[in-house]
């Protein structure tokens, strides 16, 4: 049966999730935090009475819940609750995530005007009460936890992307997508394949256990190891506040790290998807048998990893965590291509025969076609120049293993 489903994206703003009004002090004046769409109701019930309105069919919003990353390098990254700025006076509220007070959460990036680059991880409370609200309407809750990197313009990090070991400067903002071993794979005096890299993996996932927080009513704070910021301490922090809040229907243990899962200790070892699964399994005993948990892969990770060092294998990695007795679904962030179209009719998909970019059967032909199944573009050059390698596989026959596309097979 099919769900309609609704993705709460906002991911960050320290009050967006609040149901309640919250008004901050402002140079004697008091103005509010989330009352921007009408002055008689919050944002978050204002968009839900929007949503309803404009979809009546939907069941199910995703509720996406943001901390920042600091680093591209496994070994290094610190994955912390966010604030705006560090100093605000908020009522009935204030701000607190995990235990973490604003004066000690991490303050994200400004930009040349001043401004923050992210909104804030949004508040304990107003996650809880979101979440309640969202049931009271009758509506299933996915709980989704996000990373949002802030590595500034400017920065002087090493770069694990580059052959040149004393380059610094991370790309500026990057995708989550990115956190790779460092020296990351292809790249001179890589670690990937050795313990090294098992050893950055651990580091960025942390060490907490379900029994490192204290709950307490709807509150959930860290009574774990100071310091540690890792993956473990975000997921199971929500876990546990979504049991707080009176659960929800389903519950993202990570989603979108498609460098990350394919980090080898070894030949065919993928110590991060191992500790997927350790998460996976601490997350089930906080939640229990009544959450359908999962991993929301990238699109371009779901479906194997094929190295690209010359080995010609073929590793179908995630093959452990989607085959674990305690996930529930194979789930996939998916933006595959549904069209190739360029400017004017001077291009492959015009000549086909295709008569516009919005033509319907175009669109629902390249499902499960096109680019990821028939063919793909083998280098940059090629996809500017609309030259397809069709996909194969030669003597094995098997071209399903490298369409991305091809979810039937």
């Amino acid at each position: 049966m099919r769900r309609p489903l609704n993705c709460s994206i906002q991911s960050s703003g320290e009050f967006t999730y609040a149901t309640q009004a919250i008004r901050k002090t402002d140079g004697g004046a008091t103005v509010p935090e989330n009352m921007n769409a009408l002055a008689a109701s919050t944002d978050m019930v204002e968009a839900l009475d929007r949503l309803q309105a404009m979809a009546p069919a939907i069941e199910s919003v995703s509720l996406v819940v943001a901390w920042v990353g600091d680093d591209l390098r496994a070994g290094s990254c610190k994955v912390r609750p966010g604030v705006e700025v560090s100093v605000k006076s908020t009522s009935p509220a204030s701000w607190s995530v995990n235990g973490v007070s604003r004066g000690d959460a991490f303050l994200v990036s400004r930009d040349d005007q001043d401004r923050p680059v992210y909104g804030g991880t949004p508040s304990d409370f107003a996650v809880v009460r979101a979440i309640q609200e969202m049931k009271a309407r009758g509506l299933r809750v996915t709980f989704y936890p996000f990373i949002l990197m802030d590595v500034p313009p400017g920065n002087t990090l090493p770069n694990q992307y580059s052959d040149n070991a004393a380059e610094t400067g991370q790309p500026a903002f990057p995708w989550r997508g990115r956190i790779t071993c460092s020296p990351a794979a292809g790249f001179a005096g890589t670690v990937d394949k050795t313990a090294t890299a098992a050893a950055q993996v651990a580091a960025l996932f942390g060490a907490a256990t379900p029994a490192n927080f204290s709950v307490s009513g709807e509150s959930v704070s860290w009574i774990g190891t100071p310091g540690d910021w890792g993956l473990r301490r975000i997921v199971l922090h929500y876990a546990h506040l979504c049991a707080a809040a009176g659960g929800v229907d389903a519950f993202l243990i990570g989603t979108e790290m498609p460098v990350l899962t394919t980090i080898r200790s070894g030949a065919s070892t993928y110590p991060a998807v191992q500790a997927y699964r350790d998460l996976l399994a601490d997350v089930r005993s906080i939640l229990g048998a009544g959450t359908r948990i999962g991993y929301a892969a990238d699109w371009s990770e779901y479906f194997g990893h094929q190295p690209g060092d010359g080995s010609d294998d073929v590793f179908f990695h995630l093959d452990p965590l989607w085959a674990d007795p305690e996930i529930d679904f194979v789930g996939i962030d998916n933006y595959m291509q549904l069209s190739d179209w360029r400017d004017g009719f001077e291009h492959a998909d015009a000549a086909e025969g295709w008569r516009a970019i919005y033509d319907r059967a175009y669109l629902q032909t390249n499902i499960a076609g096109g680019e990821g199944f028939n063919w793909f573009y083998a280098s940059a050059a090629d996809r500017s120049a609309q030259v397809r390698t069709s996909i194969t596989d030669g003597a094995a026959a098997k071209p399903w293993v490298f369409r991305y596309k091809d979810l039937r097979a």
